[in-house]
């Protein structure tokens, strides 16, 4: 590593290959589900994964030709931003199951939460985005007018990331009182179809609390590492002076939470028609896994009556 050099450390080519390599084959895999099970909502995620690849590659290349100011700055920007296309991800498919399960399991309309919760994760994706292009242009400097640069960026990186952590909390506790409505629906309706319906919710229930976790957990860890950089010293902390918490409080929680949905698919779970309440006969039922469908049947329209 050289005085010039933008990594304040040795960085490792395997674990940027290795990382691009898992994430693209886990993007195809998301990419294969969404066309074949025609879940065009998943391409929300599919270019989360696309965001990551490009991240790692780019920062392969950084570490090759460093110092390179634009490979340093697309990877970090591109792997900043791209759990936010996750997060709006788990918005989505908590909105399908809002949907699925009807308004007799949700306190406020999912379209609303959705599309809010949504907005708010956009606004997060721009003003991280904007912070770390400020931060990572200026870094490596150390002249004041740099260095006041450094710092604005730092602030909008860290007001992006806060508000991203906040809103998520505060989705999970929609989720939860969510969660609780349907199981009482589980409990209600036992030995009808609706209980039954309910209850086939619960795999991705489980694959929705652990990506919140992998995302929430990755977004307090970057707070923390911006959070904690001394501009008075050439010292930026010790998470950012180090690559081992990079891989194992950011990449490997988004890689574990990317990977988690290519298992729990939410094909195999929800109709892919927006709006089937589980009051309304579907030919396609959730006990059909997203790997053996051919050609989906249609679903049947929106019973009047459960309007």
């Amino acid at each position: 590593m050289s005085d010039r050099s933008f990594f304040p450390y040795t960085a490792s080519k395997p674990a940027a290959v290795l990382f691009a390599t898992l994430f693209a084959v886990s993007g195809a895999v998301h990419l294969y589900q969404a066309i074949r099970t025609r879940t065009w909502f998943m391409f929300v995620l599919v270019a989360g994964t696309v965001l990551q690849v490009l991240g790692y590659v780019t920062r392969k290349i950084a570490i090759d030709q460093d110092p390179l100011l634009w490979a340093f700055g697309t990877s970090q920007t591109s792997i900043l931003v791209a759990p936010a296309f996750l997060a709006a991800q788990d918005y989505m498919i908590i909105g399908r199951m809002m949907s699925y399960v009807g308004i007799k399991g949700t306190i406020i309309p999912h379209r609303f939460i959705t599309k809010t919760f949504v907005f708010i994760d956009v606004i997060c994706l721009i003003t991280q985005a904007a912070g770390i292009a400020m931060f990572v242009s200026n870094v490596s400097k150390f002249d004041p007018d740099s260095r006041k640069a450094v710092l604005r960026g730092r602030n909008i990186l860290l007001g992006g990331l806060v508000l991203q952590i906040v809103a998520f909390c505060i989705f999970l506790i929609i989720a939860i009182l969510f969660h609780l409505k349907t199981r009482r629906l589980m409990n209600e309706k036992r030995d009808e179809k609706d209980g039954e319906k309910a209850r086939s919710l619960r795999p991705l229930f489980i694959a929705f609390y652990a990506s919140g976790f992998f995302v929430t957990g990755r977004s307090v860890f970057r707070a923390i590492e911006f959070g904690v950089i001394d501009f008075q010293t050439r010292s930026r902390g010790y998470l950012y002076d180090n690559e081992w918490p990079f891989y194992v409080l950011d990449a490997a929680p988004i890689l574990f939470a990317t990977i988690l949905f290519n298992f729990v698919h939410p094909a195999s779970f929800l109709p892919r028609k927006k709006g089937l309440e589980t009051t309304t006969p579907v030919k396609e039922t959730s006990s059909r896994r997203w790997w053996s469908r051919g050609k989906a049947e249609k679903e049947s329209p929106r019973d009047p009556s459960t309007v």
